[in-house]
């Protein structure tokens, strides 16, 4: 009985997980996504003159450090749609990662 018990935990303990999954964003047909790669910092502020903060095609910006120097920064700037793709793609990786070695024994 004890062990049927402690089996029954086990199995419980270690059945795979299933995360739920955020609702697909729906891909607005109003505007046409832009291509922020080429984008002038005066281009993306006309952009974001046009839409709401909260449309998927919103333009944000991030500065970042450029590698290798020590007062250069760089400006990434990516839709909403994209930087929320780009976490969504980092943590699915982390994840896996984490599976992965959970799974195997230390040394191999």
């Amino acid at each position: 009985m004890v062990s049927s018990i402690i089996v029954a935990m086990l199995l419980q303990a270690t059945a795979p997980t299933v995360a739920a999954k955020p609702a697909p964003v729906a891909i607005p047909t109003d505007i046409a996504a832009p291509d922020t790669t080429r984008m002038k910092l005066s281009e993306v502020k006309t952009f974001n003159a046009k839409i709401t903060p909260d449309h998927p095609y919103y333009i944000k910006c991030r500065s970042v450090t450029v590698t290798g120097s020590l007062a250069k920064k760089g400006r990434i700037c990516r839709t909403k749609l994209e930087w929320s793709q780009l976490g969504e793609d980092g943590n699915a990786h982390a994840r896996a990662i984490v599976d992965h070695s959970a799974t195997r024994m230390s040394g191999q």
